[in-house]
């Protein structure tokens, strides 16, 4: 079993995304070079039916930490919500696996920018706003899947 494949028979979950953020405290230094960030993200998960899971992200300061999944988005409150199909997630997490982070093509900003194949939404516009200004710290998030090891729920080094 190659990492790709177990990283993804874990995404999504709270669980990974807990091992996701897990990873960044043990890295804290990459991320503190990129500057504080300020950004409520929920991610949306839609699976082959049509049916959503959420997932939120909190970027608070030089912080980042995982709310897990959400059972309720409105109480989470995110200033923007990241939206596409599981396997638009899952094939931007091979490619991240794949090359120890996003090419070109896979990143969050390549995926949606143009409204396809990812969507971003926001009550308003600074929340929408807040996920280009900080999408370099977003992106070195997910970049940093590769790390997770084969089981998609430990760091590795």
């Amino acid at each position: 079993m190659n990492s790709a494949v177990g990283l993804l028979a874990e995404f999504p979950s709270g669980a990974w995304f807990d091992a996701l953020v897990e990873d960044v405290h043990c890295h804290a230094e990459e991320y503190e070079r990129l500057g504080f960030a300020d950004c409520r993200l929920a991610l949306e998960v839609i699976d082959s039916s049509g049916k959503a899971r959420w997932f939120g992200l909190v970027l608070n300061g030089y912080d980042i930490r995982s709310e897990g999944e959400l059972a309720d988005l409105d109480s989470f409150a995110p200033d923007v919500v990241l939206s596409g199909a599981r396997s638009i997630w899952e094939e931007m997490l091979a490619n991240i696996v794949e090359h120890r982070g996003a090419d070109r093509s896979h990143t969050l900003n390549a995926l949606s920018i143009a409204g396809f194949p990812l969507t971003t939404r926001s009550p308003d516009p600074m929340g929408r706003d807040k996920f280009y200004r900080y999408a370099e710290t977003i992106q070195r998030l997910f970049d940093s899947a590769w790390r997770l090891a084969v089981t998609g729920d430990q760091p590795v080094g």
